[in-house]
């Protein structure tokens, strides 16, 4: 089955040609199956994460994924280690794959009962030059061609060996103090919110009381409040 969708997410920006030959690269691979239909369409989650802001993509991954609908395929390029000894990972859970560098950017799907990953170290489906995968754009010549094939129907176990979950990485954990739950902030939006890792519900913390001293840095907010309106003025 075709997927419904590919959706990219990078810290390329959009001043450089980046994006657009990763899509290139997409197109270029899905063009080589013989009766090549249209290529599923192309949603550009973000391409404005801060360079080698593992944290924020892993956080713009989490919240999206599963509104997508299912064989979505996410292509993820975060990747601050790249041609280094990270693994380059295929990873499909939730009838969902995702495809980047195992550097702790998919690392919130560890917790997914149905997860499966594969290395993608068979060159077979590595593009480039002749020298093969350019050592600092696997987004184009690794992760989009492996988009591709998966976009087209091809199971991950085709696209090399299998993995393991400690291949995911891992990402910085909010934990608890003596004063109460510590966190990160991972993203702040165009409106000034400051996004934490700290879970609304579950631990860590959970049970945030109303009026509850949130400290940054040297500054205190108090919450949590149900909408924008019903916080202090800045």
């Amino acid at each position: 089955m075709m997927a419904p969708c590919v959706c990219l997410l990078s810290d390329f920006g959009l001043d450089d040609p980046y994006v657009a030959e990763m899509k290139a690269s997409l197109l270029a691979e899905w063009l080589r199956f013989p009766d090549a239909g249209p290529l599923p369409p192309i949603i550009d989650l973000s391409h404005g994460v801060e360079p080698g802001d593992i944290a924020a993509g892993a956080w713009m991954l989490e919240r999206s994924a599963w509104r997508h609908p299912p064989g979505t395929v996410f292509v993820g390029v975060v990747d601050p280690g790249v041609g280094s000894g990270r693994p380059a990972l295929a990873v499909s859970a939730r009838s969902r794959f995702f495809v980047g560098p195992g550097n702790g950017l998919f690392a919130f799907l560890a917790r997914e009962s149905d997860l499966q990953l594969t290395i993608l170290d068979d060159p077979l489906y590595h593009r480039g030059g002749s020298d093969g995968p350019a050592a600092t754009f696997h987004g184009r010549d690794i992760f989009a061609v492996a988009a591709a094939q998966l976009a087209a129907g091809v199971p991950p176990a085709q696209l090399g060996s299998p993995g393991s979950l400690v291949q995911l990485g891992e990402k910085p954990q909010a934990g608890e103090s003596a004063e109460g739950a510590i966190g990160h902030i991972v993203w702040i939006d165009r409106f000034g919110n400051a996004i934490t890792d700290i879970a609304r519900r579950g631990e860590p913390g959970a049970g945030l009381d109303p009026g509850a001293a949130v400290g940054v840095g040297r500054d205190i907010a108090r919450g949590p409040v149900a909408t924008f309106a019903a916080g202090a003025a800045a």
